[in-house]
């Protein structure tokens, strides 16, 4: 969880996902599971309503086990704060969707969204991260690791471009120091 990336990521849900509800921040730690059995690399939010919304990166195929991935996600956040739970699933549109859309009977109250969207997010995260660096705001752990995945959420033919412009990002990072 990143502070200086909270407004850009609640803007990304609510444009993306037509989110209409209030989000007053990123969950508080104990609202998150620590069981290892699930992934969970996104960031969670609550509303002003106390419900929880996931917003998670899916930079590979969706199919059904990434699906069953977010369905027990999902699950384990709802039986840990039994509140509604949103998992919503930001991809660029270079993926290929082969899960089904259907209903899933759960005791858990839950929705998942999945946004595929062009221009690809990997432009817009390249942007974010080179407005902080030209604001001499000093990258964190965080920053670097999305610099490192921005290359593969880049179109195949971009990645090389890509990558030479996170290594400028990282190299100017490291130069403020």
């Amino acid at each position: 969880m990143n502070e200086n990336n909270l407004d850009i990521e609640i803007r990304i849900i609510k444009e993306a996902f037509d989110e209409t509800r209030t989000i007053i921040g990123y969950a508080p730690e104990e609202m998150i599971p620590l069981n290892d059995s699930f992934h969970h690399g996104g960031d969670l939010f609550i509303t002003d309503e106390g419900e929880l919304i996931a917003l998670e990166y899916q930079m590979r195929n969706f199919d059904e086990n990434e699906l069953a991935k977010y369905v027990e996600l999902a699950e384990e956040l709802y039986e840990k704060n039994e509140v509604s739970v949103s998992i919503y699933v930001l991809c660029p549109n270079t993926i290929k969707v082969t899960a089904p859309e259907c209903v899933i009977k759960s005791e858990a109250i839950f929705n998942i969204k999945l946004a595929c969207f062009s221009p690809n997010p990997a432009y817009d995260a390249l942007e974010h991260m080179k407005e902080k660096v030209n604001k001499k705001i000093k990258l964190d752990e965080e920053d670097l690791d999305v610099l490192s995945r921005i290359p593969m959420m880049g179109p195949k033919e971009d990645r090389k471009k890509l990558r030479v412009e996170c290594f400028k990002i990282i190299k100017q990072s490291f130069e403020m120091i």
